[in-house]
């Protein structure tokens, strides 16, 4: 397996003028590589439908991939953003997945996306986890590909399943390409 990552648009995408310069790079990328399938690996899922629209293979976004992983391990999600900008289109796209009902709380860290893999982030992530499990949240998802590194030390430091937006993409992918993960 290989992956491209798209060479244009912003160096992080954080808010809503990030997303849409996301778009073109991205699509000219899928257009430029032939591919099995396709994961946005930005948690915004910039891009999704047109992709979708115009692809002849699988494209998954990595929040959708969450938040299907999520429902299928607990009841409520909640969901620890980076940057509080991102919030307002998280909901947006939770209401037109219809899940919105069943997210308790997305809670943002205040931390750039570039500013993720530092112990302060770790630090501030798990009171974030901490408040969403107390709010009821039984599953939490890590609303950034800049927190993957977080999974396993958040998920033992709240005793709750953590979903990795990015693994449950590959993961989508793989199985509907019916390849076998190890």
């Amino acid at each position: 397996m290989s992956v491209v990552t798209s060479s244009g648009g912003p160096p992080a995408i954080e808010s809503d003028d990030d997303v849409v310069a996301a778009i073109g790079p991205m699509l000219e990328t899928s257009r430029s590589y032939p591919a099995a399938a396709i994961v946005v690996a930005c948690f915004s899922d910039p891009g999704l439908d047109a992709l979708r629209a115009e692809s002849q293979v699988p494209v998954f976004g990595i929040a959708e991939s969450a938040i299907d992983r999520a429902l299928h391990l607990g009841e409520k999600v909640g969901v620890i953003s980076s940057v509080v900008d991102s919030l307002p289109r998280h909901e947006r796209y939770w209401r037109k997945l219809g899940v919105h009902e069943r997210v308790v709380e997305d809670i943002a860290l205040g931390l750039g996306v570039l500013e993720l893999d530092t112990e302060h982030a770790f630090e501030k992530a798990r009171a974030a986890g901490k408040e969403l499990v107390s709010s009821g949240a039984d599953v939490v998802v890590l609303g950034c590909t800049g927190m993957t590194h977080m999974q396993k030390g958040l998920e033992e430091a709240l005793g709750v399943p953590i979903v990795d937006p990015c693994l449950a993409a590959v993961e989508a992918a793989k199985a509907e390409l019916g390849v076998e993960t190890p």
